[in-house]
């Protein structure tokens, strides 16, 4: 036997905490994914995750949609539709239409005029989605900047920097290493016993 008991079913416990629980962050969040379409077009797909939110959210805005993503009113952006199932439940969104950094003109805005169609707090929407020429690999500290919009206050809620869900493949990967290094500790700590009893 390599490890106790005991360690085993600890360390399996932490590492499926860690991996089945990576959403349960104390704040509402914006999680995104990229699909590369070929031809240097690249489609973000966002979901707006509002964990422990303080109110339901009714509005999404992109701040850098302009200047860094290059999104106009020819751009391809889509918005959730017939939420929770109701056809008659859409979210719609206004195109960027002056590229300049700080400026209102540069936000890709998210939108939702029904309250059927808010975010309940402790619940996440995805379909939102826009495409790009921007390559996620060159995205540097803040271009990604979100902000949500309150239903009850209309305030705005900074949600920081969208980030980037790792592939299903990463956190198979990162599971195993860490699997593979207890089993590693546990080697080390037989040999070291088996050597001590010579």
């Amino acid at each position: 036997m390599l490890m106790h008991p005991r360690t085993i079913a600890g360390l399996l416990s932490v590492l499926s905490r860690t991996i089945l629980s990576f959403q349960a962050w104390a704040d509402p969040m914006v999680l995104f994914s990229v699909n590369d379409l070929g031809g240097g077009v690249f489609q973000y797909n966002l979901t707006v995750d509002n964990q422990a939110g303080s109110e339901p959210l009714s509005g999404l805005l992109v701040l850098n949609g302009g200047s860094v993503f290059g999104l106009d009113a020819s751009s391809v952006i889509g918005a959730p539709q017939a939420v929770n199932g109701n056809a008659s439940v859409n979210w719609g969104f206004i195109a960027p239409f002056l590229p300049l950094p700080n400026f209102p003109g540069n936000i890709l805005s998210y939108f939702t005029i029904d309250p059927a169609g808010d975010i309940p707090v402790n619940a996440s929407l995805g379909g939102f989605f826009f495409q790009s020429t921007e390559n996620p690999a060159n995205l540097s500290i803040n271009d990604f900047a979100v902000i949500g919009i309150g239903a009850s206050t209309a305030g705005e809620i900074p949600l920081g920097n969208a980030q980037l869900v790792p592939e299903p493949s990463s956190v198979f990967l990162s599971a195993f290493g860490i699997a593979a290094s207890a089993c590693l500790v546990g080697l080390r700590r037989l040999l070291r016993r088996r050597a001590a009893r010579r």
